[in-house]
């Protein structure tokens, strides 16, 4: 009965071990990677929609530059994505 409990006390220290190293992967950097990529992604996709509705505005062709600069923003948002990802290699 005896020699039960040993090993049931050795496995939980072991889980326990594998728990603590677990959380010190999940570290505040790899938090704030995230948080600049998505943000990084959203701004520039937000900025270019902002450019594509003012230059309509201002010549009166509604969808037009708004789908290109929508585009164009979404094209560098991943661009830049990949970019940083690469850097993180």
């Amino acid at each position: 009965m005896q020699n039960k409990e040993v090993k049931l006390k050795e496995k939980i220290k072991i889980l326990e071990e594998k728990n603590k190293t677990n959380k010190q992967n999940h570290s505040p950097k790899n938090l704030n990677v995230g948080i600049r990529i998505s943000v990084d992604l959203v701004s520039t996709i937000i900025v270019s929609i902002f450019i594509g509705l003012g230059i309509d505005k201002i010549f009166s062709t509604h969808p037009i530059f708004f789908i290109i600069f929508l585009l164009l923003g979404v094209i560098t948002g991943f661009y830049n994505i990949i970019r940083y990802m690469s850097k993180l290699k």
